[in-house]
């Protein structure tokens, strides 16, 4: 599968990135599409974490975008290979109910010299459907011949060192031209259970490259211990790199309803007078939810058509997820951690919920309610590791009313 593009699809005059076939184009892609409610303090539902000012003057999304120019020139000066290659304009991807938000942000960046190109999804559906429909849009702006290289980043990660970031990234565009779905994995300093991990093979090359040989999930403390001790697993980042057609050919092998709705909702999309791409709400409602690592990550190392390259990252990285967490929350059939630091945690009202403290160090817990009646005998506890009375506190109220 070189192209799953058809002519006439709306990015195609959206402008493209005015290279030769000869050259390799380089694509962006700020996946802007989650809350991140689950590790930042100061993120809700409708203001994420993205959108939230961590540096004084600027939100994590304006942050990730204007730090994109050192790395990329860095990336761009030290890849070994003698083709060359251009940067495209960065492609952000976000839903439609968080687009003012993002718009926002794009417009400072555009009037500091920093443009961006915005995908908007109807509703959320995880990241690999975010990709995709950002490799679907990159073919559709690339010259004839150009199979673009997508470097997929959260919007919400803070990168400090960019040279080393820089260094990172021309190793794994190199993997990516050569075909391979190339991820940059952090060999962890210290054990990490609020992370996923990499396992990690044989050495590709000199520079630290290895085969990826399955993704592990988040590993309880004492498994975070061997994976630190054993050198060969890494933290997972997030940050992937490859060819767009081999995303796609990969999404179409491991996901094809996700290939499917993509292409559709890509192919009846609108674009509006500022060059937003709006994808097809009627196509994108039928396309499943699944995170990158889900859709097709983890089946890398099961089957030999898909590639799979980490390439180390060492320096000043710090994701939404790598923190040490101190509280495990579980909410309906949901359950993750929170982070050390001013972490929160949004429940809707009626879902039974359960706070759980991992650390011995005490710990100060703020509830804020909403609604008719926000007293403590409001409360209705299912289940009691400490012997009270269940239906005391519902009983006394009943009682008083």
């Amino acid at each position: 599968m070189n192209r799953i593009v058809e002519p006439g699809n709306p990015l195609a005059s959206v402008g493209g990135v005015g290279e030769t076939a000869t050259r390799l184009s380089v694509q962006p892609v700020i996946l802007a599409e989650g809350s991140g409610t689950r590790s930042s303090p100061l993120s809700r539902e409708r203001d994420p974490k993205r959108s939230v000012d961590l540096t004084g003057d600027a939100s994590r999304l304006e942050t990730t975008l204007s730090r994109l120019d050192a790395p990329f020139i860095a990336a761009q000066h030290t890849t070994p290979s003698s083709i060359a290659r251009s940067f495209a304009v960065p492609l952000v991807i976000c839903c439609e109910d968080l687009h003012q938000q993002t718009r926002e942000s794009g417009e400072r960046l555009a009037r500091s010299g920093r443009p961006v190109r915005m995908v908007l999804e109807p509703m959320s559906r995880d990241t690999a459907p975010a990709l995709t429909v950002a490799a679907l849009a990159a073919c559709a702006a690339a010259v004839e011949g150009d199979d673009p290289l997508i470097v997929a980043l959260p919007a919400d990660y803070l990168i400090a060192d960019h040279v080393a970031f820089g260094a990172a990234l021309a190793e794994a565009l190199e993997h990516a031209t050569r075909g391979a779905i190339v991820t940059l994995g952090v060999p962890p300093k210290r054990a990490e259970t609020g992370c996923s991990y990499i396992r990690t093979g044989m050495a590709l090359g000199k520079r630290g490259a290895r085969a990826i040989e399955r993704l592990a999930e988040k590993p309880d403390p004492e498994l975070a211990e061997r994976y630190a001790a054993s050198g060969n697993y890494w933290w997972n980042s997030g940050m992937v790199v490859a060819r767009a057609s081999v995303w796609l050919a990969a999404v179409a092998l491991c996901q094809p309803a996700i290939a499917e709705a993509c292409a559709a909702a890509f192919e009846h999309a609108t674009v509006d007078g500022d060059g937003t791409l709006h994808l097809s709400r009627d196509a994108w409602t039928l396309c499943p939810s699944a995170s990158i690592d889900c859709a097709v990550m983890e089946r890398i190392g099961t089957d030999a058509r898909l590639a799979g390259v980490a390439v180390p990252f060492v320096a000043g990285h710090a994701e939404k997820s790598a923190r040490d967490p101190v509280m495990r929350v579980t909410r309906g059939e949901e359950c993750f951690m929170l982070a050390a630091k001013n972490p929160s945690a949004y429940v809707p009202p009626g879902i039974a919920h359960r706070l759980e403290k991992l650390v011995m160090t005490p710990r100060e817990m703020i509830e804020v309610q909403s609604g008719g009646y926000p007293g403590e005998d409001d409360i209705m506890r299912v289940e009691d590791p400490f012997g009270r009375n269940l239906e005391s506190a519902h009983a006394r109220k009943a009682a008083s009313r």
